[in-house]
């Protein structure tokens, strides 16, 4: 899919930003952009698009995503909206925003590391989150000096974790940018109409106005995934946050993610999370709990 390219730019008398992304009223998208990012959602639960990964978030999601990796949130409180104004601390800065040659003092060294790691984006467990982003929420109130040397601080702070990468080794993005344009237009409207059962791989060919063998080698050559199993990702995604967070009937679950089948539902189920709803509802289902407990 296309990632739309973001010119971000610190305010006035700031070297990088921090900011609270309730607070930005722009369309949600799939975007890239040269600066270094640091998402966390303390509260909350969607889908983490980054690079050619497609996961569930829950709360105490923390990622760092390096320079010009594709990536979006997109929560299930605003689904569907125009604006996602969920709340998340982000901070971003540009790899060079210290002079070109400022990580590669050997004090740095664990954090160069870090962020060359970073290209395939990489996610934190909660409980080193939590703490991360208790240090990202006091970042949003600093000013001067010691708001560049707490960033450090938590630069220093993320190498002493184990953080999990999200995108295959292998990722490179689309191809071409009109091969990002027209991926783009259809990974948003399936972004937006996912949980609808008549959504189809030849409705979403007729968008790019191709035949739907032609278009089926296109999106997986741009994505690395058939349109079918993009799709099911997202809603076996939205299913696992259904049967976590709510206590909601299986069958429910299975029709409200867009699945007309009960049976397919359990087999795509099984494939994706190898196991069933109703295994996956009996490991995870005092998660949401943990999870509060630890804020």
């Amino acid at each position: 899919m296309k990632p739309s390219f973001e010119k971000l730019a610190p305010d006035q008398g700031q070297s990088f930003r921090c900011l609270d992304r309730s607070t930005l009223e722009t369309p949600v998208k799939w975007h890239r952009h040269p600066e270094i990012e640091l998402t966390y959602v303390e509260h909350g639960s969607g889908a983490r698009l980054v690079g050619d990964h497609i996961g569930a978030y829950t709360n105490h999601d923390l990622v760092l995503l390096g320079s010009n990796l594709p990536h979006t949130w997109n929560s299930d409180e605003y689904r569907g909206q125009k604006y996602d104004l969920h709340a998340a601390t982000v901070i971003q800065f540009h790899p060079d925003f210290l002079g070109a040659r400022f990580f590669e003092t050997a004090e740095l060294n664990r954090i160069r590391e870090l962020l060359t790691l970073a290209d395939r984006g990489l996610w934190y467990p909660p409980d080193s989150a939590a703490e991360i982003g208790r240090q990202m929420t006091r970042l949003l109130t600093r000013k001067g000096a010691s708001r560049l040397i707490l960033l450090l601080q938590i630069l220093e702070q993320l190498t002493l974790c184990q953080p999990a990468p999200l995108a295959s080794a292998g990722y490179t993005g689309p191809v071409s940018k009109t091969a990002e344009t027209r991926i783009q237009l259809v990974c948003d409207h399936i972004q937006q109409h996912f949980t609808e059962p008549e959504l189809s791989v030849a409705d979403l060919a007729d968008l790019l106005y191709m035949n739907p063998s032609a278009f089926s080698r296109f999106f997986k050559l741009s994505t690395s995934r058939t349109p079918t199993r993009y799709i099911n990702e997202l809603r076996i995604g939205y299913a696992c946050r259904q049967l976590i967070e709510t206590d909601r009937a299986i069958l429910d679950i299975c029709h409200r993610c867009g699945f007309e089948s009960p049976s397919f539902f359990n087999r795509t189920f099984r494939r994706l999370r190898n196991c069933t709803p109703r295994e996956f509802r009996s490991q995870h289902g005092d998660a949401a709990t943990e999870a509060a407990n630890a804020g």
